[in-house]
């Protein structure tokens, strides 16, 4: 029996034969590259080779050191921003170490380029000639999309490492590059924990194991759960923040941002699809193929699928491909086919794993900085022509300066004003008053000038509307008749002046008041505010501004009232919701405090010594309301949609400095309520999450004196007959209410997207729709009968729809609102205000036996303030509610139709959210 058993050895070789059977070697990264040993590869840093493991943020810091220090000369590594969570963001600049020497020098010729109004042309020519190409390749925005990151730390060391490449060394001589291989750490680190904490024995490629399906919120986004790659112009998040000031720093050439996407696709890369922003010039289109058919020869030569000219557009400027090029750059998606773990069963049979993804983003961001390199000249010449055909459109348009005016609320035009100077964009306020046209605009306006390199920029966000191409929409409509989901990937509109609700007029000619520049870096220190002692206290008009001051002079002791009706004082006016501090009650220091929280937060404070008002509401009357420091309890984890709860949580702690205390929806039952002053409710369907118990204690919660505060998908869930919060309904498609009954479709085709409707546009003015058949209703003798009616012709197409049906969901668009400033709600706000739409909800106005309608949407004429309406959604939206306040017992319910913090840029409706949340216990 022994003579039967093979030697040790033998069954070792067998098995290891098998193995060699079973697993082929894998790809190798870049054919026939050797490198050099002097440059330490990730396994002897960190323990794993690219795209075997997950690399952490922390083991991404400690490789990116760890080259630097084996390339002192050729890299400068550089801390560009911290998180929320105190994680570093990290660049690596790779070039010559001549170069690098000298790369102040290097930074100040960029600059020249990007702003050569004063360069003369002779040095303008040494630049194209001398320059090196500035490629910046970005990577995980979404901390989800975890290969990308690993392929930065991968390009980094072939670049430093790879030996006797002539390309290679190309790069070295003509490029500069700069690696971001983590954009968002924070949601790399949560999606890393989740991940390991899923897996198993070994990595298992079922798409719904635990390692795959990511809990709430998932790591896509930040800390505050915003998708930061819709935050590039808006900049709330640090992250952004920084990355603006790494683009104005280098103002890169080519711009390439490298995502994951579904796990079934195959690579995409540029050109984008349609539509694209019509603020592209025909340089950049061309380049895009350039790029595209470089990266497509390298794809075809390794036998891997791609697309092109799908899915991914370029049309929304805030972008991490597009924000950079609305600045001249050659901004870019790659998008990579996720894993999501190790490993991924695809729908086909095949495993995708996840050095797949690092094999594939190495090789579309190795070939792109090859083919810039190549290209160097046309780009830095394209870049230069950029800048300058930008200044040329600004001369000959018919916009020569956007003025911004203060309005009723001073500090959102100075944060527009701000954000606008971050972003590189020159803005003065003026300090005198000055003429346009016939309209007199008082000191502290805001100029922008379009004449300057960022004009193209300016344009998209200032600008009312930004078109897409009719073609385009025509195909969409044709699309949705077929019952399709439409193509359009993101918002339809984003003016910054309408979201902010500043309004903008616009000069033909330069104009030239006494003006000073605006700061253009947030670290700048506020102006100071000075202002004489109220000897019976002081005034300060509402806004967001105020608002802010107010919660954060609350939380220091101070007594703030609102003044709950219009007044006038010593011939001032002053509008519904002024804060009133009284000198009286306070600390002894309230004149410092209030000195010091004016210029933090940009608000005129009024000294008053008299209280008697010439007209209107009284300051000692009972509608002058004390306010106090809200507690407030915010909605978290599932079923809130993370977006939304990320945004609402920013705009109160971050925005407003306004405390809040998250708690997750499943807790809500261990919630001692009272210790509260307001609940928010993100958007989300609690239908199911929120039992009939804890229902119970929230309505005798708001009974007692509680805010309850209602967003989106809240909204419709607290309209419901088992709810019962609101005593209104949304609407369904053909206008009538969605009571229970029939099965309700969504009308949504799978894969999420927006369904597509049927029949034709709405009729235009004067044109009447077709009638549908009459029943002859005529009595008829019987001795005469007449011939019976012919039977309608069957209509197929009426006969396949829905019953019951919800509108078909908006994408992003901007409409006008209606507001009701005798309502404490619309404090700080004028009649008319604007806010952002997306989805299906359409609220009827809550009757006035329950309520008020303190937000309608327009009448038809004055709805769409920009962006793209569906036709038929038209007459459906026209005068429906959109901010509804209703009285419960003590308290009261306060619900937005859509999300009032949306992307947390929305500053007009986060007023009347944050008005909602400071004052309504007061109210």
């Amino acid at each position: 029996m022994h003579s039967r058993l093979l030697p040790l050895t033998a069954v070792v070789l067998l098995c290891a034969a098998a193995s060699a059977v079973a697993q082929p070697a894998p790809e190798p990264f870049w054919p026939g590259a050797t490198y050099d040993s002097a440059i330490p590869t990730l396994r002897q840093v960190v323990g794993h080779d690219p795209g075997t493991e997950i690399t952490t943020p922390e083991q991404v810091a400690t490789y990116l050191r760890a080259l630097q220090q084996a390339a002192p000369t050729r890299t400068r590594l550089v801390e560009y921003a911290r998180t929320w969570e105190g994680r570093p963001l990290w660049l690596l600049v790779i070039g010559n170490p001549e170069r690098l020497q000298r790369l102040d020098q290097v930074k100040g010729d960029l600059q020249k380029l990007a702003d050569p109004r004063t360069v003369a042309a002779a040095e303008r020519t040494r630049l194209v000639r001398e320059a090196p190409v500035v490629v910046w390749l970005v990577h995980g925005v979404h901390g989800n999309e975890i290969s990308s990151a690993d392929a930065a730390l991968l390009e980094a060391y072939h670049l430093l490492a790879v030996q006797k490449d002539a390309d290679i060394d190309l790069v070295y001589r003509d490029a500069l590059v700069l690696i971001d291989p983590m954009q968002n750490p924070d949601g790399r680190a949560r999606f890393v924990f989740q991940n390991l904490q899923g897996r198993g024995l070994e990595p298992d490629p079922t798409p719904y194991n635990a390692e795959h399906d990511e809990p709430w919120p998932g790591g896509r986004s930040n800390h505050y759960l915003f998708d930061m790659n819709r935050d590039w112009f808006a900049q709330t998040q640090p992250e952004s923040r920084g990355r603006i000031r790494i683009a104005r720093d280098f103002w890169p050439h080519v711009t390439v941002d490298l995502h994951e996407q579904g796990g079934d696709n195959a690579y995409y890369f540029a050109p984008p699809a349609d539509p694209l922003n019509p603020h592209l010039t025909k340089t950049q289109i061309d380049a895009y193929d350039l790029f595209g058919r470089a990266n497509g020869r390298r794809f075809d030569e390794r036998g891997w699928a791609y697309y092109i000219r799908e899915v991914y557009d370029a049309f929304y400027p805030g972008y991490g491909d597009s924000w950079p090029t609305f600045n001249g750059s050659i901004g870019m998606t790659y998008e990579q086919a996720s894993a999501r773990g190790l490993s991924f069963a695809r729908r086909d049979g095949t495993t995708l794993t996840y050095r797949d993804g690092v094999l594939h983003h190495f090789n579309s961001a190795i070939t792109t900085v090859i083919t810039a390199a190549k290209n160097r000249e046309r780009l830095i010449r394209e870049f230069l022509d950029y800048r300058l055909s930008a200044v040329a459109e600004g001369e000959r348009g018919p916009v020569r300066e956007y003025v911004l005016l203060p309005g009723q609320d001073p500090s959102r035009a100075a944060r527009l004003a701000r954000n606008l100077a971050t972003q590189g964009i020159e803005v003065r306020r003026t300090l005198e008053a000055t003429r346009v046209g016939t309209r007199e605009v008082p000191a502290g306006a805001y100029l922008v000038s379009h004449v300057q390199p960022a004009g193209r920029l300016i344009r998209n966000l200032l600008e009312t509307h930004i078109p897409q191409p009719e073609a385009f929409i025509k195909k969409q409509e044709e699309r949705r008749a077929r019952r399709q989901s439409d193509q359009i990937y993101d918002i339809t509109a984003w003016s910054l002046p309408l979201l902010f609700d500043v309004e903008v007029v616009t000069s033909a000619t330069a104009l030239s008041p006494k003006s000073e520049a605006v700061p253009s870096t947030y670290d700048a220190p506020p102006a100071p505010k000075t202002f004489a002692r109220g000897q019976v206290g002081y005034l300060l008009p509402w806004g967001a501004g105020t608002a802010a001051l107010s919660a954060e002079a609350m939380r220091a002791g101070i007594r703030v009232h609102s003044i709950g009706g219009a007044f006038t004082l010593n011939g001032r006016a002053y509008p519904i919701g002024t804060a009133l501090v009284r000198t009286m009650g306070n600390p002894p220091n309230v004149h410092e405090t209030l000195t010091r929280l004016a210029a933090a937060h940009d608000v005129d404070v009024v000294p008053i010594d008299s209280t008697y008002v010439d007209t209107g509401t009284s300051l000692g009357s009972n509608d002058v309301r004390a306010l106090k420091a809200p507690r407030v309890l915010l909605a978290w984890d599932a079923p809130t949609q993370s977006l939304s709860a990320g945004w609402t949580r920013y705009t109160l702690e971050r925005r407003f400095g306004q405390p809040v205390t998250a708690v997750r929806v499943s807790s809500l039952g261990r919630a001692i309520l009272s210790d509260f002053d307001v609940i928010v409710l993100p958007s989300g369907n609690y239908g199911g999450a929120i039992g009939d118990a804890v229902l119970t204690r929230i309505k005798e919660w708001v009974r007692g004196g509680g805010t309850l505060v209602t967003l989106a998908e809240a909204t419709r869930w607290a309209t419901g007959d088992n709810v019962g919060l609101l005593d209104t309904k949304p609407l369904l498609k053909n206008g009538n209410l969605d009571a229970p009954g029939d099965k309700l479709a969504a009308g949504m085709p799978s894969g999420g997207a927006r369904p597509a409707p049927r029949g034709d546009a709405v009729a235009p003015p004067g044109d009447t729709a077709k009638p549908a058949a009459r029943r002859d209703t005529e009595t008829q003798s019987a001795d005469t009968a007449k011939p019976a009616a012919s039977p309608s012709p069957f209509d197929y197409d009426k006969s396949i729809q829905p019953d019951r049906e919800r509108p078909d969901p908006q994408p992003g668009a901007i409409l006008r609102v209606t507001i009701d400033t005798d309502h404490w709600l619309s404090s700080g706000h004028d009649a008319e205000g604007q806010t952002m739409i997306e989805g299906d909800r359409v609220f009827a106005p809550i009757k006035l036996n329950s309520g008020r309608n303190v937000g309608v949407y327009g009448t038809k004429d004055r709805l769409i303030a920009s962006g793209l309406i569906w036709p038929e959604n038209q007459d459906l939206l026209v005068q429906k509610a959109y901010a509804i306040h209703q009285p419960m017992g003590q308290g009261h319910v306060i619900a937005f139709a859509e999300d009032a913090t949306y992307r947390a840029f929305s500053e007009g409706t986060m007023l009347l959210f944050m008005n909602a949340v400071l004052l309504g216990p007061g109210y």
